[in-house]
């Protein structure tokens, strides 16, 4: 498939943008589950 032979390249760009993002994500997350209201938990 040519396509993903086009797409290969970007997703080799993106990865170490992922790899980044990823730990700020985690730090991210508890406050987010903080700031969430109860009733969403539902």
């Amino acid at each position: 498939m040519p396509i993903a032979y086009c797409l290969l390249p970007i997703a080799y760009c993106l990865l170490p943008i992922a790899y980044c993002l990823l730990p700020i994500a985690y730090c991210l997350l508890p406050i987010a589950c903080c700031l969430l209201p109860p009733e969403a938990d539902n």
